[in-house]
C-alpha cells in the first residue's frame, strides 16, 4: 500500500508543479466502483477517481472521518472521467482504471498511460479488471484481453484476446457484462447470452471454456456477479442465485419474491465473507446515466440461514439514492451510491457511515453567476423538458470552500432542470428553467421561476398565473397572490439584471417579461422579426439592450437605455446576415484603449464586434474582418503578425461563452478548442486548451469569476475548472512576511521576480507600496501592485536600464504604515 500511495504522490506532485494556476472540480458523489486496501479507499465516479486516506492521527476511523487526498481526472491525464471500474495491480505498482467508452488509464510512478482499441483492447468500454500474478485480465463489451508485464518493462504487453470467434464458440458472447475470479482460479464471465466459466490455466484451450447448461437466470439481461472464498452469486433482473465457486458442483439456491426479496430490478449484488447476500435496487438507464426505483427500499440482506432484512432510504444513516455497487472487504460492507457518495458498515444492522465529497452537484455546468457575498452559483439544466445525460440535477453554490446543492428533494426550488441562475439587486437568487412537460418531466417539476431570498429564507414561485410563496410548514406552494407579478410565458431560459435593477426574463416562445427591483411588473415585449419568439439571452450595458434568440431571429439590439417596447423606434437589426439566424451565447461591452467602445458578441456563427459604427468578425485565418454594408461582404481588416497566437489556437470552431473580466480582458469559450483570452491593451490572443492546460474538456459551456479568490470559473460538460487570473477584491489580511520567488533571480527578458505577502499570498487592502534599493541604499525602482495583488520586478531600474548582479533590498509598506522587508539576489 505504501508503494501505491507513493505512486499517486509522485504523479500528483508532478501535476501540481505543472498546473499550479488551475484547479479541477468535478462531481464525485455518483460512484461506480470502490477498492479498499490497507487503510486507504479509492472510488471511481463519473467525475474521476477519489483517494481517501486516514487522518494523520491514524487509529480505527469511520469512513466519514477519512480525508480526501486528491481527485484524478482527465486534467491529470486520464482518458475519461467516467471511470466504471478500478483495480490495483501490485506487480507494476499501478492503478488500472476502466472507463465507459475510452479504454483504460494506467496510473503509475511515471505518469499516466492509456490502453485503447488502437493498442489492441477489444473495446473501449471496460466492464472488469482482474490481476493474477503478472497477468491482468480485462473484460470489455468486445471480448476478453489478457495482458502481462515483463520484468523491467513498464508498459503492459498483450498476450491474447478471447472472443466467441477464437474460442470456438466457447465464450458465449463478446459483450461481457461482468467478470469475477474465484479463489480456486475459476474465471466467471456473464453476458447477455448466459454465464461462462474457465480455469485460468486453460484459457487457451477452446474445449476448457464452459457455460452452465441450464442457467437459472434470465438470458438477454445484464447480470451481476460476486464471489467469495467458496460461493458464486449471480443476480438477474429480479432474482438472485447462489452456487458453489466450484462450477462442477451441482445445484443452485435461488432467491426471489417468494423467498422475501423484492420484485424490483436488482442494481447490484454481493456475497460477503460470512455468506451473507446483499442486494440493491434500481433500473439503470445508460443513455441518461440515472436509476429509477419504485420502492423506498435501498438494500436487502439475506443471511446464511435465509433470514431476509430490508433497509429503506434514510434508514440507519443511508441516503435516498440507489446503490450502484456493493463491495465486501475485510468484514466491512461498502456501498457505492449513485448520488450520495459512499457508505460503510459492519454488516450487522448498525449505523452506516457516509463519505460524500465536497463537490459541485453535477458534471455539466450550464450557467454561472456570482452573488453580492461573492458566492458562485452554477446551474445544470438543459434545453429539454425531459431528463438529459449528466444534466438537470439542480443548482450548486460555492462559498468559502463549501459546496451546497439545491434540488426539489432538499429545497423548495421548483425544478431540477435549472437552466439559468441570476442575482438581483437584493442579492436574491433567481432560478429559471426550460419548458416542463407534465407528460415527460419527472414528478414535482414546475414551470416558471423560483426566487430565493437567502437572507430571510423566503421562496417565491413566479409563473404565468402569478406569484406564490412557499409555505414551509405545509411544505407546498400557497395560492397565487391576486395582482402579483406574472410572466409572459412559463419557460424562463434566461434571466438577467439590467443596470437599473430590473429583471429581464426570457420566456421561450413568448417574448420577455420585465420585473422591477421589488417584483413589480414593468413591462413585456416581443422581439422584432422573430417568428417563434425563442428568446434565450439578454444583456444591458447602460447604453443598449442586446437580445438573442434560438436561430429564428438571432441578435437584435434596443439601441437606447429605456425599457424596450414591442413596436418601439429604437430597435436595431444587425446588417450582417451571419447574425440573423443564429444562437447568441453572450455579449460583453468594453472600452478599447485605441478604438473606444466595443461590443463583442459570441454566436453560433462566429465571434463578432460592433463599435456602434461598423461590424467586425474575428477569425483564425485573418485576425479581423470588416463588414462592407454596400457589397454585404466581409473584407480583410487586421492581419496576424508572424508567430502571433491566433483565435482558438488556429483551430476552426465557434464560440460558446464570453466573459469580460475586471481587468478589461475578454475570455471566449469555444465548442471544440478551449478558451481564447483577448487583451485589448496588447490586441493579442492567448489560448488554453487540453493540450496545454488541465481543462476537463475543450467544450466550454459557461464562464464566470470569483473576485475574492481571483479565479476565472470555466464550466464544461465534465465539470468545472478554475484559473487564477487576478483578484479584483482583496481579502482581509495583514502585511506579514515577504516571499520572493525566484531568489536568486536571473532575468532573461521574459520573467520577473514575484514579491508576495506570505502566507496569504496577497497584499493587504488599500494602497501598498514596494521599493527596491541597491546595496548602497540608492532607490532602484518603485513598483506598482499588479492584478494578483503582488509586485513583480523585471530587473530594470527607474531609467529603464538593466540592474547589475548583486543583492537588492525590498521594502513593502501598506496603507496603515506597516512595513515588511526582504532581500533578493540578482544574477546576470
Amino acid at each position: 500500500m505504501k508503494r501505491q500511495v507513493l505512486t499517486l504522490a509522485i504523479l500528483l506532485g508532478w501535476l501540481v508543479l505543472n498546473a499550479a494556476a488551475w484547479q479541477t472540480i468535478t462531481n464525485t458523489s455518483h460512484v461506480h466502483d470502490l477498492m479498499a486496501q490497507d487503510g486507504s479507499i479509492y472510488f471511481s465516479t463519473w467525475g474521476g477517481v477519489v483517494q481517501l486516506m486516514p487522518p494523520p492521527a491514524g487509529g480505527d476511523v469511520t469512513i466519514s472521518e477519512m480525508l480526501e487526498n486528491r481527485v484524478l481526472t482527465t486534467a491529470a491525464g486520464l482518458a475519461s472521467n467516467d471511470v466504471r471500474n478500478l483495480a490495483y495491480v501490485s506487480f507494476s505498482q499501478s492503478l488500472w482504471l476502466g472507463s465507459s467508452a475510452d479504454g483504460i488509464s494506467i496510473v503509475n510512478p511515471l505518469g499516466v498511460q492509456q490502453l485503447n482499441t488502437d493498442l489492441g483492447l477489444p473495446s473501449n468500454r471496460v466492464t472488469g479488471i482482474v490481476e493474477y500474478g503478472s497477468n491482468i485480465l480485462v473484460a470489455t463489451n468486445g471480448g476478453l484481453a489478457l495482458y502481462y508485464y515483463l520484468e523491467g518493462v513498464n508498459f503492459p504487453l498483450q498476450l491474447h484476446q478471447y472472443t466467441a470467434q477464437n474460442t470456438g464458440g466457447g465464450l458465449l458472447s463478446n459483450s461481457i457484462d461482468a467478470m469475477a475470479l474465484a479463489a480456486n482460479d475459476y474465471l466467471f464471465l456473464s453476458s447477455n447470452l448466459g454465464l461462462n466459466f474457465v480455469h485460468l490455466d486453460s484459457l487457451d484451450i477452446d474445449s476448457a471454456w464452459h457455460s452452465f447448461a441450464s442457467p437459472p437466470f434470465a438470458a438477454g439481461s445484464e447480470n451481476k456477479l460476486s464471489v467469495n472464498q467458496e460461493k458464486l452469486l449471480i443476480a438477474t433482473p429480479t432474482s438472485a442465485h447462489l452456487h458453489s465457486s466450484d462450477p462442477w458442483t451441482p445445484g443452485w439456491q435461488s432467491y426471489n419474491q417468494t423467498t422475501g426479496i423484492l420484485g424490483e430490478v436488482i442494481a447490484s449484488a454481493c456475497i460477503d465473507e460470512l455468506n451473507t447476500i446483499w442486494l440493491s435496487y434500481g433500473l439503470w438507464n445508460e443513455d441518461l446515466l440515472i436509476y429509477t426505483r419504485s420502492v423506498d427500499t435501498l438494500l436487502t440482506s439475506i443471511a446464511s440461514d435465509g433470514a431476509v432484512s430490508h433497509m429503506a432510504k434514510f434508514e440507519s444513516g443511508l441516503g435516498d439514492k440507489s446503490i450502484r455497487r456493493i463491495v465486501s472487504h475485510e468484514g466491512r460492507i461498502y456501498l457505492c451510491s449513485w448520488g450520495d457518495g459512499i457508505f460503510a458498515g459492519e454488516g450487522n444492522g448498525g449505523q452506516w457511515s457516509n463519505f460524500r465529497s465536497q463537490s459541485i452537484g453535477f458534471p455539466k455546468v450550464r450557467n454561472i453567476a456570482t452573488d453580492a457575498k461573492h458566492a458562485a452559483w452554477f446551474s445544470s439544466g438543459a434545453l429539454s423538458a425531459a431528463l438529459t445525460r449528466k444534466s438537470s440535477l439542480g443548482a450548486s453554490k460555492f462559498y468559502q470552500g463549501w459546496w451546497e446543492t439545491f434540488t426539489i428533494a432538499n429545497s423548495p426550488i421548483h425544478t431540477d432542470n435549472v437552466f439559468t441562475v441570476a442575482v438581483d439587486s437584493h442579492d436574491r437568487k433567481w432560478f429559471g428553467t426550460f419548458d416542463v412537460n407534465s407528460q415527460i418531466s419527472p414528478p414535482g417539476w414546475r414551470f416558471g421561476v423560483s426566487v430565493w431570498d437567502e437572507e430571510n429564507d423566503v421562496w417565491k414561485l413566479i409563473q404565468r398565473s402569478g406569484t406564490a410563496i412557499w409555505n414551509d410548514e405545509a411544505q407546498n406552494w400557497g395560492a397565487y397572490i391576486p395582482g402579483s407579478a406574472a410572466l409572459l410565458g412559463n419557460t424562463a431560459v434566461h434571466i438577467s439584471q439590467d443596470t437599473h435593477g430590473n429583471m429581464l426574463i426570457a420566456c421561450y416562445d413568448d417574448g420577455f417579461t420585465v420585473l422591477g427591483p421589488d417584483d413589480n411588473h414593468i413591462g413585456e415585449f416581443l422581439i422584432p422579426n422573430s417568428v417563434d419568439q425563442r428568446s434565450i439571452y439578454s444583456f444591458h450595458n447602460g447604453r443598449q439592450y442586446f437580445f438573442g434568440t434560438n436561430n429564428d431571429r438571432g441578435l437584435v439590439i434596443w439601441n437606447d437605455d429605456s425599457i424596450p417596447v414591442t413596436d418601439g423606434g429604437h430597435w436595431l437589426i444587425p446588417d450582417p446576415s451571419d447574425l440573423s439566424n443564429c444562437e447568441v451565447y453572450g455579449v460583453v461591452t468594453l472600452t478599447s484603449p485605441y478604438e473606444g467602445i466595443q461590443h463583442w458578441i459570441a454566436a453560433s456563427t462566429g465571434l463578432f464586434m460592433w463599435n456602434e459604427q461598423n461590424w467586425y468578425r474575428w477569425d483564425t485565418s485573418i485576425k479581423r474582418f470588416k463588414y462592407n454594408g454596400v457589397t454585404r461582404l466581409w473584407e480583410n481588416d487586421l492581419l496576424y503578425y508572424e508567430d502571433e497566437e491566433r483565435l482558438y489556437g488556429s483551430v476552426r470552431t465557434t464560440p460558446t461563452a464570453i466573459y469580460l473580466d475586471p481587468f478589461n480582458r475578454v475570455w471566449i469559450g469555444s465548442l471544440e478548442h478551449g478558451i481564447s483570452m483577448y487583451n485589448p491593451q496588447t490586441e493579442r490572443f492567448t489560448n488554453y486548451f487540453q493540450a496545454n492546460s488541465p481543462l476537463l474538456s475543450n467544450y466550454i459551456t459557461a464562464l464566470g469569476y470569483l473576485p475574492m479568490e481571483g479565479l476565472l470559473l470555466v464550466g464544461t460538460p465534465e465539470g468545472l475548472n478554475t484559473l487564477s487570473i487576478g483578484r479584483s477584491i482583496k481579502p482581509v489580511t495583514t502585511l506579514q512576511n515577504l516571499k520572493i520567488h525566484p531568489n536568486p533571480f536571473r532575468p532573461d527578458g521574459r520573467n520577473a521576480a514575484i514579491i508576495t505577502n506570505s502566507p496569504e499570498e496577497t497584499m493587504p487592502r488599500g494602497q501598498n507600496q514596494c521599493r527596491i534599493y541597491d546595496a548602497s541604499g540608492a532607490l532602484v525602482i518603485k513598483l506598482e501592485e499588479n492584478e494578483f495583488a503582488r509586485f513583480a520586478w523585471d530587473g530594470f531600474n527607474l531609467a529603464g536600464k538593466k540592474c547589475g548582479t548583486g543583492v537588492y533590498f525590498v521594502i513593502v509598506n501598506d496603507a496603515k504604515g506597516n512595513r515588511a522587508t526582504g532581500k533578493i539576489a540578482l544574477i546576470r
